[in-house]
Parts: structure tokens; sequence; C-alpha cells
């Protein structure tokens, strides 16, 4: 298994804001795709890496009392426990998953974070109930100098950019893969699934908004592993001045979300 750790750390008051922005900026579309699948009441339910547990209550909700939502991660501390949520601390790669245990399986911003990705989503499958379903939610992260649209600091273009790269280049040498979120239709139904469907989701974000300050606190974040990277600090200062800006204008990354079915 791969020493290789995640590239954020959960643990910092940064993160916890962090976690609310990406809550945010997603939570509409993984709800709404959520809601399209008609999870039934009674349903057991596994939600990986749940960041601030916003799915994993919506999940808890479309379960109802009869339902069991398990909620697993590393680092848990941010997701409550109690009712029909169970949060269980452990690492997806080694920890046990109940054979044919799950009527569903959510990872949102997960898989592309773990070098051992597509021994991953097998283990998934094989947790999978026949006729249970998976989803997959992962970033795009490769059209990096097209995110900025509008800016009141012309600088603010390749602060912009020069920061995405730093960034991006730190996630790879965490073992993070910024071209996952398109392999992944492939990568399931190689894993046994044939019966897969992907969407692809984006937003543009003002200024002060949650698609923008995300950017601003990663960068607060991991303001020394993006300046090892190449960024300047005159980058990140300029960057972190545009995403507070309401004239700014800005494209997220390109979220692809697959749905892969277990056959019955």
């Amino acid at each position: 298994m791969s020493r290789t750790t995640y590239m954020f750390d959960n643990r910092t008051p940064e993160a916890q804001k962090q976690l609310g922005f990406l809550a945010g900026i997603l939570d509409a579309h993984s709800f709404e795709v959520l809601a399209g699948l008609d999870i039934a009441p009674g349903s057991r339910c596994l939600d990986i890496g749940p960041g601030a547990g916003t799915v994993t209550r919506w999940l808890a909700d479309a379960v109802g009392d009869t339902g069991r939502v398990v909620a697993l991660d590393v680092e848990p501390q941010h997701v409550p426990a109690g009712g029909v949520i169970e949060v269980r601390q452990g690492d997806v790669r080694v920890v046990d998953l109940d054979p044919e245990g799950f009527d569903l399986i959510h990872a949102r911003l997960v898989l592309m974070h773990i070098p051992e990705r597509v021994e991953v989503l097998r283990r998934l499958v094989a947790a999978l109930r026949p006729g249970g379903r998976i989803v997959l939610s992962e970033w795009d992260c490769t059209e990096l100098d097209r995110m900025l649209v509008h800016a009141t600091d012309p600088a603010a273009f390749d602060a912009v950019t020069a920061f995405q790269r730093a960034l991006i280049a730190h996630g790879e040498s965490h073992g993070m893969s910024p071209t996952w979120a398109r392999e992944v239709p492939a990568a399931m139904a190689a894993a046994g699934l044939p019966d897969v469907e992907a969407t692809v989701f984006n937003k543009l974000w003002a200024g002060g908004e949650p698609g923008c300050l995300l950017h601003a606190s990663n960068s607060h974040q991991r303001e020394a592993a993006l300046l090892a990277q190449g960024a300047t600090t005159e980058q990140l200062e300029t960057l972190r001045a545009a995403m507070v800006d309401p004239a700014t204008l800005a494209w997220s990354y390109l979220m692809y979300t697959t749905v892969g079915r277990r056959p019955a």
C-alpha cells in the first residue's frame, strides 16, 4: 500500500472552512444525482470521505429510521454520529467492508487522491449488493488556465494559473490524479459494472462565493507547499484579493459524477 498522504490536513481550523466551501460548491449537484436514484427507505449506504457530513445526513434522511448510513473516513471528526448514522474511522484501502453489504456507496473527491484507486474501486464493487449502485464524483483538474473569467486586477490571471499549477503539482506529489475523473466510467466497466452513466457539472462563481473562497482557503492551508512548487508570495496575495472581489468571475473544476450499478 502506498505511503502517500492526503494533500490537505483535516485537523486544522482552515480545513473546517474548506469543507464548508466544498459543501457549498457541490452539495446541490450531489443531492440532485442522489435524488434521481430513488434510494429506498431501509437501504444501507456507505459514504466514503464524508467531509462535513452533509451528504451523510442527506442519505440518512433518504433511508429513514429503518436504514443505515456508514460514514467512513481516516479523520471523521467533522461528522456527527447518531440515529441511523454510524461513523467509522478507517482507511478505505484496507478497512473491512461487508461483502455485498451496501445498496449504495458514495464517494466525492476521494479516489482521485488515492494511488490505489483502481484496486479500491474493485473493493467497493465487491461491497455492493446485487443491483446496488456506486456514485463517484471527482474533479477534472486539467483546464487550469481557463478557470478565471474576469478580474479587476489583470495580474490575477497569471496568479490564479500559477496557484492552480502549484496546487495540482503538490497533489500529484501526494498521489493525486488530475485526470482520474474522466477515467472512472471505463474503470467501472472494467470492474464489472456494465450499467454506467455519467454527468459533468460546473458553475460560474463570483468573488466571495464558495467556489472562489475555496481557492483562497487552499492557498492559506498549503502556502508552504505552494511556494515550494514555484508559486510566489505576491501571486498568492493577488489570488486571495481576487477571490474576495465581487467583480471576479471564475469557473470551478469540472465535476464528473459517474454512477455504476452492480448486476442483479
